[in-house]
């Protein structure tokens, strides 16, 4: 036999020893799962997979709830992980996720994914919306506010500022002065000639309390609670010209504790854990911000986009506003402080972008006088469907 032929021979047989090494160890996970014994050994629990639906918002959520119970059935994953991550953001400062920039002193900030283009939309702007596409975006909110209107509702449209819109300052270097205005200065300045539409833009009232405390957490998408009250603060500022009985409670009556908080997003997103804890604040759930039972059935084209459990709460000192809240993740700490404001409140957390529908019914049902559409900066894309 030719040697040169057995050399190959042998070249091939030691490939094919390592593939099947690699595919074991990739198998083992499967293996520490399916097995009672290896779990006994090791440690790890049975991988309970969260229950599947076809729901859009269930379909969403998905992913991160398979990765919960994944990390929670496989012994040491995530602390086999950190150390790997720790050296790309806390030695090298730069992310392993695509999705993710890594800052100074600790910030984190989400860009999406590399054809998003977010950077150049909401940072640089160097990605402006058309005329065309402003002009949707006007029509729609027109159609919007007379839609309601009709129904006896004021409606309210505000617009959750993304982290780099209130702390610029903590962005890397590489990323570079804004080449002109952002996408939402454009909508902002275009909405101006709509003097019937009440948009409401939180970035100056974010900016003017981060002097006084942090309103954003640092490993997390989401303004904290602070930011939250600020936010509210705004809103009902605003609301105040249509809606005279409502005023904002004190900072003091919300009953803050201060805490040390975890659970972030993107730190999760890293694999940084064990996190590191956060200052914020919970406040107090009285009897006006306890959840009730729903007094009226979501139809199915809305409970198809639900990624939280819709709520239904009572404050009766609130005046005589019924508030029905559209919201994505920004409206999960903001939606508890507005009820305070308002007789009653029905929150609906649906996938990103505008409700599809005029309402899907919910203001006549509930016979709401006030709707409010809390929509995160980074989701107004080219214009919603109408």
């Amino acid at each position: 036999m030719n040697p040169g032929a057995r050399r190959f021979d042998g070249w091939q047989f030691g490939s094919r020893v390592r593939l099947a090494l690699v595919g074991l160890v990739l198998c083992l996970p499967i293996a520490v799962m399916s097995s009672p014994w290896l779990r006994e050994r090791l440690g790890a629990t049975a991988l309970e997979l969260p229950p599947w639906s076809w729901r859009v918002g269930e379909l969403k959520r998905y992913p991160s709830r398979f990765d919960v119970g994944f990390n929670r059935a496989l012994p040491l994953r995530v602390e086999v992980a950190a150390p790997a991550r720790s050296v790309y953001v806390d030695w090298l400062g730069v992310s392993p996720v695509p999705e993710i920039v890594v800052g100074n002193e600790g910030w984190l900030y989400y860009i999406g994914a590399a054809g998003d283009r977010f950077i150049d939309r909401h940072v640089r702007g160097r990605d402006p919306f058309t005329h065309a596409e402003l002009e949707h975006w006007r029509t729609f909110l027109i159609e919007r506010t007379r839609s309601y209107r009709s129904l006896g509702a004021k409606y309210v449209f505000v617009i959750a500022p993304n982290k780099e819109s209130i702390y610029p300052e903590h962005l890397p270097n590489w990323i570079g002065p804004p080449a002109g205005p952002t996408r939402l200065d454009q909508l902002m300045a275009h909405m101006s000639t709509a003097s019937d539409v009440t948009v409401i833009d939180l970035r100056a009232p974010l900016r003017a309390a981060k002097s006084k405390s942090v309103v954003y957490y640092k490993a997390d998408t989401h303004w904290n609670t602070r930011g939250a009250y600020a936010a509210y603060q705004e809103i009902v500022r605003v609301l105040a010209a249509d809606f005279p009985e409502v005023s904002a409670k004190s900072w003091e009556s919300l009953g803050p504790k201060a805490i040390d908080r975890t659970g972030f997003d993107m730190a999760r997103m890293l694999g940084l854990i064990p996190e590191t804890p956060e200052a914020d604040f919970i406040l107090e759930h009285d009897a006006c911000t306890r959840s009730e039972t729903l007094p009226i059935v979501v139809p199915a084209d809305l409970e198809s986009r639900l990624t939280a459990p819709s709520s239904f709460t009572r404050c009766e000192s609130g005046g005589n506003v019924d508030a029905v809240i559209f919201q994505d993740s920004f409206g999960t700490a903001l939606s508890p402080i507005l009820a305070r404001s308002f007789r009653s409140t029905t929150s609906f957390r649906t996938t990103g972008g505008p409700n599809q529908k005029v309402g899907y019914g919910m203001p006549e049902q509930l016979k709401a006088n006030l709707v409010v559409e809390i929509m995160v900066e980074r989701s107004m894309g080219a214009g919603p469907e109408r």
